[in-house]
């Protein structure tokens, strides 16, 4: 069992942009590099053009009862085409498709986003797989005591960075990343990275970039992303003449946004992990993060970065006395990529999910 092709169906609501869609994307890859079948089905999104088109199988997930009804069946022909041995499941609704197929596959979810609302009917409605994967202890703490999912059907993997492409950051790619974005080399760069939308809170950016004008005029923020409240965002930065303190581009940039950046900022009211806290990290960028799921594991405070309480005026006060002291900001920086490469590299992550997948395959069996 240990040395054979696993066959693997991810199933997701649909191809959107965002840290969901990023982690199966890599997971994909790499799995496909060491030998291993693995295809992806779900509804069209604004990422679908990223995925292999002959292992992106789109289906009518978001189409309600009817396209919930069809998205059964086409998944059956999917797997008498390409049986499969394990169903890795992204959404809840996913893994209500994946027990509607009643075939005897074991069904893993993935919890990307703890702290979901379980109010009647979405706890009806809330099936956590045969077996659990969370990213962090919060997460796996929220299942036990919220959603009575039992301890031993729940396996804690972090996510993990490639740190040969998220390196530290030299002051020469330091200097150059400033210049491809249109910085210099004495503005503090702010980066924000995440998609647009609820629960990312990345308003609250603004409201710093305002906030810190005359504390420190230098501040510049840099806002990386796509979502539904990216027009908003502009038309706010438009209206309230920020232009020259806040800037807004497409994750195409990533790695160069955070070579230039002096920190990282995420006010999330909830997370699961925060890939991209780690991937910063990993490139020596510290981050000031609101305290939701993957603090425990990335912040050491005052080390790598810090923390603060899920409050609007608590986060902007903060993120002004953080970004006050940029010597500072270097060590924490230092500290944080060594922390990344020490516990939280793609190799592991990768290692102990194929891990993980036998094991439920196994146990099946």
């Amino acid at each position: 069992m240990s040395d054979r092709q696993l066959r693997i169906l991810h199933l997701t609501l649909a191809a959107d942009a965002g840290g969901l869609s990023k982690y199966v994307l890599d997971l994909m890859a790499a799995m496909h590099a060491r030998g291993h079948q693995v295809d992806v089905a779900g509804d069209d999104g604004a990422w679908i053009g990223r995925f292999p088109f002959d292992h992106y199988e789109q289906i009518p997930l978001k189409a309600g009862f009817r396209g919930f009804r069809r998205s059964v069946n086409d998944i059956r022909d999917l797997l008498k085409r390409e049986p499969v041995d394990l169903i890795h499941t992204h959404y809840r609704r996913a893994t209500l498709l994946a027990r509607r197929l009643r075939i005897d596959l074991p069904v893993l979810y993935t919890l990307h986003l703890s702290h979901l609302s379980l109010r009647w009917p979405r706890r009806w409605f809330s099936d956590w797989g045969d077996h659990s994967h969370v990213a962090s202890v919060d997460a796996q703490q929220w299942l036990i005591n919220d959603a009575r999912v039992p301890a031993e059907r729940i396996t804690l993997i972090p996510h993990g960075v490639d740190v040969s492409r998220f390196a530290t950051s030299t002051a020469t790619q330091k200097l150059d990343a400033r210049e491809q974005l249109g910085f210099t080399p004495n503005d503090r760069i702010a980066v924000f990275v995440g998609r647009f939308d609820y629960p990312k809170n990345e308003d609250w950016l603004l409201d710093l970039a305002l906030a810190a004008r005359q504390k420190i005029p230098e501040l510049k923020m840099l806002l990386v992303g796509e979502g539904p409240n990216e027009p908003a965002l502009r038309d706010r930065v438009a209206r309230e003449s920020l232009a020259d303190r806040v800037t807004i581009i497409s994750d195409g940039r990533l790695l160069a946004a955070y070579q230039a950046a002096d920190a990282l900022l995420l006010p999330s009211l909830r997370e699961g992990f925060s890939l991209v806290c780690a991937e910063a990290m990993s490139c020596g960028v510290p981050c000031l993060r609101t305290r939701t799921s993957g603090t425990h594991e990335l912040i050491v405070e005052n080390v790598t970065g810090r923390s603060v309480s899920i409050d609007h005026d608590a986060f902007v006060s903060s993120a002004i006395e953080f970004l006050s002291d940029p010597a500072r900001l270097r060590d924490m920086g230092l500290a944080a990529s060594r922390h990344i490469r020490e516990h939280f590299t793609f190799d592991r992550q990768v290692d102990r999910t194929i891990e993980l997948y036998r094991r439920l395959i196994e146990t099946k069996r």
